[in-house]
């Protein structure tokens, strides 16, 4: 998705799980910025620079992520440009810290910084062309969640009403969407965000006292994003087929989900979900290369540490099964899968098709059916959890030998990793959301 107005264009990357990366480029000059872009988008983000005749100059974390892996530092090697951090952020990489005293020119307009601290200590928004990139300080309809180690509702209160001193009808560009619209101003938030809005400190900290599960494999998420476990080797696509041709002592290593690796697979592979492989990594024989296959790269790369702690020599099949497919190389078919939101889809348009027609047609009380599904959206969309998704993925269709179960995302299938998981109320309920500010009813 692109959006522009009269100071910049800006380029949206969204992701299944709910992220949310930025190509911003000045017009005149072609300067780009890149805000929070995941690792297994770096490549996305610098063909679109390209088609733009954009010349990257700067790429940003808003803040240390702990649900997905940073593609920030590989991006500035890739092209040149600076890695922007915050001075807290507690990273063995190379990084120019942020003064958010000093502006930097960007075209006709400046990049400017602002502290928004609250989900994390080294958190910041950026300002340039009448957009704020709130990271997961502010998100639409909801906030970043609180209750990591060094977050604080009350700097968080702090953080809303520094945004507020920017133009009303500068837009929001959050770090996460999680079942909203992607994007927002700041007046809409101040009359629809009760967390943006509450303009007492305690009241908001009480607000957010509540707590969830962090996501899955966060530690793991975290060591890689400071800087502090060792890039993995890289193996193309094509390398993999000539080990395998050389018959090598070569072990590939599917780290998906057992429904994943149930579809397309490589011939030959073996599966051990990411979340279980640190219990099961010696199934692996000793003294064998092991090319740890994911679906995009990052799950394999986070599997990489694990391996190597288990003294595994370790490569990273470069871009997973989406390279191997687009290489048009041979796999194994298996399952044909269809994710959960489309069965959700089908399965609310057949309800809804057909309470319509019975209310057209046999007795007006069945308008009841589409109402109640209009409802359960609405109530998905709202709090992040859907009933139907958790009902149908317990279906025969949706599942895998019992050997095999486990789960290997980041989120553990949460699509709001993020996000405030609330406590039951009126119009919400607790939610898996991993990044959202988890919050209280108001007194």
């Amino acid at each position: 998705m692109t959006l522009a107005n009269s100071a910049v264009d800006v380029v949206t990357f969204a992701h299944d799980e709910g992220c949310r990366a930025y190509l911003v480029v000045a017009p005149g000059t072609k300067q780009a910025l890149v805000i929070d872009p995941r690792l297994d988008q770096v490549d996305a983000v610098m063909k679109a620079a390209s088609e733009r005749g954009a010349r990257i100059g700067w790429v940003v974390d808003t803040h240390t992520h702990a649900d997905h892996l940073t593609g920030a530092h590989l991006l500035a090697e890739k092209t040149g440009a600076t890695y922007l951090a915050h001075p807290k952020t507690k990273t063995t990489r190379k990084v120019t810290r942020i003064d958010v005293a000093r502006p930097i020119p960007f075209g006709d307009d400046a990049i400017r910084f602002i502290e928004s601290q609250g989900h994390t200590p080294d958190s910041v928004s950026i300002v340039v062309g009448g957009h704020v990139f709130t990271g997961d300080a502010l998100f639409v309809g909801g906030a970043g969640r609180v209750d990591f180690p060094g977050g604080s509702a009350s700097e968080l209160f702090d953080t809303f009403r520094r945004l507020e001193t920017l133009p009303a009808d500068t837009t929001v560009m959050p770090g996460h969407v999680y079942g909203t619209a992607p994007t927002s101003t700041l007046a809409a938030e101040k009359s629809a965000n009760p967390l943006f809005a509450e303009n007492d400190r305690s009241a908001l900290t009480r607000r957010l006292s509540g707590t969830a599960e962090p996501p899955a494999n966060m530690m793991a998420i975290l060591r890689y994003n400071m800087g502090q476990v060792s890039e993995p080797t890289p193996i193309a696509v094509g390398d993999v087929t000539r080990r395998k041709s050389e018959n090598r002592a070569v072990v590939l290593l599917d780290v998906r989900t057992p429904i994943e690796f149930a579809g397309d697979r490589v011939a030959d592979s073996i599966n051990i979900p990411l979340d279980v492989l640190k219990d099961r990594a010696k199934e692996i024989p000793a003294g064998a290369e092991v090319v740890v296959i994911c679906q995009s790269g990052s799950r394999a790369t986070m599997a990489a540490p694990i391996l190597a702690a288990a003294g595994h020599e370790v490569r990273v099949m470069d871009g997973g099964m989406r390279a191997w497919t687009t290489a048009s190389l041979p796999v194994l078919k298996g399952r044909k899968i269809v994710s959960l939101d489309r069965q959700v889809q089908i399965t609310v348009g057949i309800l809804a098709l057909g309470g319509s027609l019975l209310t057209a047609f046999v007795n007006p009380a069945f308008v009841a059916v589409p109402m109640f599904l209009g409802a359960g959206l609405l109530f998905a969309g709202l709090s992040g959890f859907c009933g139907m998704a958790l009902v149908l993925g317990k279906m025969p269709w949706n599942q895998v030998a019992a050997e095999t179960t486990g789960g290997a995302c980041a989120t553990k299938g949460s699509a709001s990793a993020c996000a405030a998981p609330t406590t039951p109320s009126a119009c919400a309920a607790p939610t898996t959301s991993a990044c959202a500010a988890p919050t209280r009813k108001p007194d």
